[in-house]
């Protein structure tokens, strides 16, 4: 099962760090990251740990499980992050809205930084233009892999 854990940068903002097992899978700063990560690999749940205990939560989140997720949360900006989270667990990544700029960015990020054996579900249309350099500027919040 997957796992969300949490750790603090030195400038103390919260990482979200995704592993399978024993393998550690991606931490970034960014809850969208995650979210498209988890949808990338086609997965319908996990847990996530802090501090204050161990929560088995549905993907996408359902609004059922906010309380329990709220309890596990150690400050305000956690819970900001996990908001967020419980938000994007409910974007299709590959099918955005259409005012949606930034879903598809935040699934090739996935993907490039995903172990390609956990990838089941890619984007259907071809890299955009200037990707490269996107993905450039989002790696400064990806803390696993290293980039």
């Amino acid at each position: 099962m997957l796992k969300l854990t949490f750790y603090r940068n030195s400038n103390d903002v919260w990482i979200g760090d995704l592993s399978d097992g024993e393998t550690r899978l991606l931490a970034t700063t960014h809850p969208a990251t995650i979210a498209a990560a988890i949808f990338a690999m086609d997965e319908y749940g996990l847990q996530v740990v802090t501090e204050h205990g161990t929560f088995e939560m549905e993907f996408p989140a359902s609004t059922g499980e906010l309380d329990a997720l709220g309890q596990l949360m150690l400050d305000q900006d956690m819970g900001k992050w996990m908001s967020g989270f419980c938000t994007f667990s409910r974007f299709d990544f590959v099918n955005p809205q259409a005012m949606d700029t930034q879903a598809d960015i935040h699934l090739r990020t996935a993907i490039h930084h995903l172990p390609s054996e956990f990838v089941k579900v890619r984007p259907n249309k071809a890299e955009p233009k200037g990707f490269k350099k996107e993905l450039k500027k989002r790696n400064q919040f990806i803390y696993y892999p290293w980039c």
